[in-house]
Parts: C-alpha cells; sequence; structure tokens
C-alpha cells in the first residue's frame, strides 16, 4: 500500500457524526504510536469532503504559521457544538419572506461565511498540507467544480480561499444561496453543494489518488469513508403518489443523497472486492430507524441526539477502526 485516502461525506449538523468517528481513529493511533498528539493529516495523503465534510476535511489540512497541522479532529467536533447555530442562521423576517425555502434560500451565509474565515483566514487550497479535493458544482456550466490543491499549486487562477472553496461546497440548494468567484466584478459562475452530485466523494476521491506520483495502481490504495447518518425512513406509494413540487422539494435532496452515498459504497466494495483487497476499504456510517434530526436542526435535543448516535456508531465499529488504524501506522513505517 502507498497512498492513503480520507473521504467524508456532507450532511449539515450530521458532521457531529463524522467528527466522533475521526477523534475516535485519533485516539487509537495515539494509543498505538506512543504519541501524545496524533494528527491525521500525517497518516493520509489526499482528504476529501463534500458539504459538511469539506469543512472537516478543510479543517484537518489547514497549516499554522509552522506549517504543521492547525486543527484536530477535537476541534472539527467543536466547531458544530460552537458554530453550529451561526451556520444556520437567519431572521424572523427572511423567514417569511422566503416561506421557510420554498421561495428563497432557508438561510443566510453572511454569518456562516464569517465563521469559515475566523478558522481558515488568508490560507488558500495550494497552502494545505496534503492534497485535498472538495466538491461543489457549477450550475452556469452544468460542470462538477473539484477544488483540489494539485490544480491550485500548478495554476493560480484555481488556486481559491479556503473560506472560499468551503463555502460554495455547502451551498446547499434551498437551504443556502449559491456562490460565485468574481471576474472583473461579475460573478462568473453560480456553485452550489457538492452533495447534489457526489455526496459520497469516496470514489472520486479514488480516482483524484490516480494523479499522486506514489499511486501506481489501485491496489495501492487504503481509503477510509466516513459517513454520518443514513436515515431508513420509507415513503409508501399512497404518501407519495400525489405528491407535486411542493411536497417533493425537501425530500427529494436527502433521498438522492442517501442514494448517492449507498451507491458509491456499493461499487467501491465491488471494486475492492474484485481486486483482492477488500480489507483496504472501509466506510462507517449509522444506520438509523427514527429521530434523526434534520441536517439543520442546531436545537441542544438534535446535538444531543447526533452525539449519541455517533458514540454508539463508534462503539460499534471500534474493532474495524482499530483495524485501520493499525494499516495506517504500518503503511507510514514504509
Amino acid at each position: 500500500m502507498r497512498t492513503t485516502i480520507l473521504s467524508i461525506d456532507g450532511g449539515g449538523m450530521k458532521g457531529i457524526v463524522s467528527a466522533l468517528v475521526l477523534i475516535e481513529l485519533e485516539e487509537l493511533l495515539k494509543r498505538y504510536t506512543g504519541k501524545d498528539t496524533v494528527y491525521l493529516v500525517d497518516y493520509f495523503d489526499l482528504i476529501a469532503g463534500t458539504s459538511t465534510g469539506s469543512i472537516l476535511a478543510a479543517l484537518l489540512l489547514c497549516p499554522n504559521d509552522c506549517n504543521r497541522p492547525k486543527y484536530t479532529a477535537k476541534d472539527a467536533l467543536n466547531l458544530y457544538l460552537t458554530k453550529g447555530k451561526s451556520m444556520f442562521q437567519t431572521n424572523f423576517l427572511h423567514k417569511i419572506t422566503s416561506l421557510g425555502g420554498l421561495l428563497g434560500p432557508k438561510y443566510k451565509n453572511t454569518a456562516f461565511s464569517a465563521a469559515l474565515q475566523s478558522y481558515f483566514g488568508e490560507v488558500k487550497t495550494a497552502d494545505l498540507l496534503k492534497p485535498c479535493l472538495l466538491t461543489s458544482y457549477d450550475m452556469t456550466t452544468r460542470n462538477s467544480v473539484f477544488f483540489n490543491s494539485l490544480s491550485s499549486k500548478k495554476e493560480e487562477d484555481r488556486n481559491f480561499y479556503l473560506a472560499s472553496a468551503v463555502l460554495a461546497s455547502t451551498a446547499a440548494p434551498t437551504f443556502f444561496p449559491p456562490t460565485c468567484t468574481e471576474s472583473y466584478g461579475a460573478c462568473a459562475d453560480c456553485l452550489v453543494d457538492g452533495g447534489v452530485f457526489s455526496n459520497n466523494p469516496a470514489l472520486c476521491a479514488l480516482i483524484e489518488s490516480l494523479k499522486l506520483e506514489k499511486t501506481r495502481e489501485l491496489k495501492d490504495t487504503l481509503l477510509f469513508s466516513v459517513g454520518n447518518v443514513s436515515s431508513s425512513k420509507t415513503y409508501n406509494y399512497s404518501q407519495v403518489r400525489h405528491w407535486g413540487a411542493l411536497r417533493w422539494a425537501f425530500p427529494l435532496l436527502d433521498v438522492l443523497m442517501d442514494a448517492s452515498e449507498q451507491t458509491v459504497d456499493y461499487q467501491l466494495k465491488k471494486l475492492y472486492s474484485i481486486l483482492g483487497i477488500p480489507n483496504q476499504y472501509l466506510r462507517i456510517v449509522a444506520q438509523v430507524k427514527e429521530n434523526v434530526p434534520a441536517m439543520d436542526d442546531t436545537s441542544p435535543g438534535a446535538i444531543d441526539r447526533l452525539l449519541d448516535i455517533g458514540n454508539e456508531l463508534v462503539r460499534k465499529k471500534h474493532r474495524e477502526l482499530e483495524q485501520f488504524a493499525h494499516l495506517l501506522i504500518a503503511k507510514s513505517k514504509q
């Protein structure tokens, strides 16, 4: 194995669950290496994220003044616990004029943008500690957009401020307004959440890893895909048969994201199995049947529920995480 990849799903506040998984991996690496502090970026060659996953990826990759990691996974969890409300901030007037997201974005992104700026400052994608892949989608060109440090280092016009790249990757339709990159005083594009095409960016990350010099073939890769909560909520025929655009508006995004996550997971399991290396792919996600908080629910009860789901997921998947930690340590010694 030569190339280690970390991929993190989208899901709004459900990123709390992903952060808890990453914290557990940090703790296991700390325990088995005997180090006082562990940074995940030292064990992964490429980190990818969509939407809330792009926040987590950016935090893990962000350098400090000494070109070492500025944040740990615990710091990432703290962002959700302390800044969650500012991510999904609105006021009464905006709520009325947007009809809760039906006639306009449910939330403004002003406070969220300021929070990202406070964490990332003037850092650009070319400055990141390891190669990255943050997804977005351009509604103007109808093309997928990948913010990645490899391109950023080669082409200055693709070297974006990290805060701006994350804001684009998290611009979920109906929840947030799109973002754009300005050219000659006008918006040159219309960027929305990468979850519209790849809420689980693991397959995109695997393909991106082939650009790395150390990756000679797919068998060289070790891939860790971190999900959050996959809802088992069902809709029967009698419910859905009369739905129009209004009734489909909010369930549709959730259903499409869940479907894309499951499809990518299935494809990667098959691929790694055919290659004869099924142990080099691990996906962690919680399957929950009921009481799953919405991606924009920042209430204390919702946060407590997500913390419970994440801690239970870590407990159930402890053995798999232990095995993966040993693989990462073995690879780091090669």
